[in-house]
This record gives C-alpha cells, sequence and structure tokens, in this order.
C-alpha cells in the first residue's frame, strides 16, 4: 500500500513539473512570435530588436533567462520520459485485446511529437541563433538609418532570416514544424490545467477549445514569415525583398570572402523592387 501511495504521489509530482514548466515553454513561444513577427515591418524593427536582445539587456537578465528556459525545457523532457518508462513499468504485458483509450490524437502522440520538437529546437538554435548551419549569416551586417541605433552597426537578422527562408525545404520544414509543435502542444495546454486541478468536467470542454485556439495562431504565426519568403520569391505578390537580398549577398560574398562584414544595400534594394516602386 504503501508503495502504491509513494508512486502516486510520484506521478502526480512529475505531472505538476511537467505543467509548470510546459506553462513556461508555451508562453515564451508566444512572446518569441510576436518578436519574430517584427520581420514583416522591415530590417530597423527586428535588427532592433534583435540587437536588444542579445546585447542591449544584462548579461544576468540574458543568461538567466536562458538558463530558466533551458533548465524548463530539460526537466519537462525528462519528467515525460520518466512517466512513458513508469507507464510500461506498470504495464509489462501488452493487453490481448487492446481498446482505444478515449482520449485525442495528440494526447496518444505526446511522446513522438515531443521527440519531434526537441530535435527541431536543435536545428533551429544551429541554424539562426548559433549560425554554424550557415556561418556565412556571421557576416551580415547593417548601419542603422534611424532610431535609437542610428549610426551604430548591428547583425542583420533581416537578411540572415531572409536568406535562409529562401530555400523551399527549409521553410516547408519550418512550417510542417510549426503544426507538429502546435499539435504537441492542443493536447499539452489542456492537459496542464487538469494537472494542476485547474481544469473539471464543467471547464474541459472550454479549455481543450482554448488550447487548440492558442496552438493554431502559434503555429499560424511562426509559420506566416517562411511562408512570406517563399511568396514573395516564386509568386508576383511581393510582400519581402528575397530576390534582391539573395542577388546582393551572394556578389558580396564573392568579395568579402570569409571575414569581411557583408551589408545589403536597402536602398538599392527597394530602388530595384517593383512592389516598392509607386
Amino acid at each position: 500500500m504503501g508503495k502504491m501511495k509513494n508512486s502516486i504521489l510520484s506521478s502526480l509530482i512529475k505531472k505538476f513539473v511537467m505543467s509548470i514548466t510546459g506553462f513556461v515553454l508555451a508562453s515564451f513561444l508566444l512572446v518569441h512570435m510576436l518578436g519574430n513577427l517584427q520581420v514583416l515591418e522591415g530590417p530597423s524593427a527586428i535588427n532592433g530588436y534583435a540587437h536588444f536582445l542579445q546585447k542591449q539587456l544584462p548579461w544576468e537578465a540574458l543568461w538567466g533567462f536562458r538558463v530558466v528556459l533551458g533548465g524548463c525545457f530539460v526537466l519537462h523532457l525528462v519528467m515525460a520520459y520518466l512517466l512513458v518508462v513508469e507507464n510500461k513499468k506498470a504495464r509489462p504485458q501488452e493487453y490481448i485485446v487492446k481498446k482505444p483509450q478515449v482520449c485525442s490524437l495528440a494526447a496518444r502522440t505526446m511522446i513522438y511529437t515531443g521527440t519531434l520538437v526537441i530535435l527541431f529546437a536543435v536545428i533551429h538554435l544551429l541554424h539562426y541563433t548559433v549560425l554554424c548551419l550557415n556561418p556565412e549569416f556571421k557576416q551580415l551586417d547593417w548601419v542603422a538609418t534611424s532610431g535609437i541605433y542610428e549610426g551604430k552597426v548591428l547583425h542583420d537578422a533581416y537578411a540572415m532570416i531572409v536568406l535562409g527562408f529562401a530555400k523551399p525545404w527549409v521553410s516547408i520544414a519550418y512550417i510542417a514544424a510549426m503544426f507538429i509543435i502546435g499539435f504537441h502542444l492542443s493536447h499539452g495546454v489542456s492537459s496542464m490545467f487538469q494537472s494542476i486541478g485547474f481544469r473539471n468536467e464543467a471547464w474541459r470542454y472550454r479549455l481543450n477549445k482554448i488550447a487548440v485556439a492558442y496552438c493554431f495562431i502559434i503555429a499560424l504565426g511562426f509559420s506566416i514569415t517562411p511562408a512570406a519568403v517563399l511568396i514573395s520569391k516564386y509568386t508576383p505578390c511581393k510582400i519581402m525583398p528575397v530576390a534582391q537580398i539573395e542577388q546582393q549577398f551572394e556578389a558580396k560574398a564573392k568579395v568579402a570572402g570569409t571575414d569581411k562584414p557583408i551589408f545589403i544595400d536597402y536602398k538599392e534594394v527597394c530602388a530595384s523592387c517593383k512592389s516598392c516602386n509607386k
């Protein structure tokens, strides 16, 4: 009896930790999405935002945030896999006749979609944060022409994002990953309330709907930028000057080599972009 009680308490603690860490991670996704959407406003907005996060924040705040977020990610992962192992030990033999439980596909595939989310997170960090998949992006610089950073040289996050998503397979894979994340969250966000005691039968349906809506917004919001880049590159609708940035980058990279900064001339980009010429 004592072992059973300890096991139940242990499972409840794991689920509670998963809920708290899941809430932190889901909240971060919303903030991160809203910040990234500034790319649609042009180089000034997104480059200033990226510079503020990387250079203006006190290192204690920046690394404190990274440690907390990384800790939540690791804890969430560890608790999830411990619960899977625990469930398998509780039922070492498969049933002769399997009757599917009344739960969603998202709930039954959490461990698989969660694994894909981890894989995507690692690749995303290597691609756009560490810049080891495209080291040439480190050379991209931009001189602010207005605002609080006027005259300062900042990293050109705008050109980096455009060039990264200009490869169709990258954008398609990214969009697919966003909807896998949304699918994973659609169950996670809803069950989070149950684990911390905020969900009852009266609120179950409503919270499920709220969770699905939230996750759809997250998936859609993150998919807007890669979709805009592809649309701009392959259709007459020029939301972003993709071709002009690619042409300048390729030409200037040949001259600059691998050790000199590359500056995209956005005045030239705007002058050559038909969608900008009124």
